[in-house]
């Protein structure tokens, strides 16, 4: 197993950031999404952790940002009020009263699997996950809010996610 260190991450993330922000600016049409996307990759490259030889990193961090603006944009279609599932016709066919309850059973337990394991971080690192994936802040708002930079700001978002994601799971 191949160990990820912080510098060689560093390295890259400096190596390929002008590039990737315009990559990442084109597909979302919005700088500071960009800028949360970049972060965001990087925070999944290092959660990769070297589990597997990777042959081109450069390859490799354009297809996981490709697929966070991918689910960026997914995302904000759903909340702008337009729903793909309507234009198709999926959401009726297998029972939309079932099909809502049980949907706010599962998101009632993971939301409660979600706060427990929250409650068992540092109350700094829990803060800035919560300002940055449940209020949606940019990293620009977090630093100012908290007056962490950059690098604690991602060390804490990355320590929480992986806290998270061993006890619940990926999270969305």
């Amino acid at each position: 197993m191949l160990e990820l260190s912080a510098v060689d991450i560093a390295n890259l993330m400096h190596k390929h950031r002008q590039e990737l922000l315009h990559f990442l600016s084109q597909r979302t049409r919005c700088t500071d999404a960009a800028q949360d996307i970049f972060q965001e990759t990087f925070i999944r490259y290092a959660g990769y952790g070297g589990k597997h030889r990777v042959e081109n990193p450069r390859a490799f961090i354009f297809r996981i940002a490709a697929n966070l603006a991918t689910d960026y944009l997914r995302s904000r279609n759903r909340h702008s009020g337009h729903d793909p599932e309507a234009d198709t016709g999926e959401a009726e066919t297998v029972g939309p009263a079932s099909l809502s309850a049980e949907r706010a059973a599962m998101s009632q337990q993971q939301l409660q699997q979600l706060i427990a394991a929250l409650d068992e971080l540092s109350p700094k690192c829990r803060e800035v996950f919560i300002l940055l994936k449940l209020k949606h802040c940019s990293y620009a708002e977090v630093e100012q809010r908290l007056g962490i930079s950059h690098t604690m700001i991602f060390k804490y978002l990355t320590q929480a996610l992986r806290h998270c994601r061993q006890k619940i799971g990926e999270l969305d």
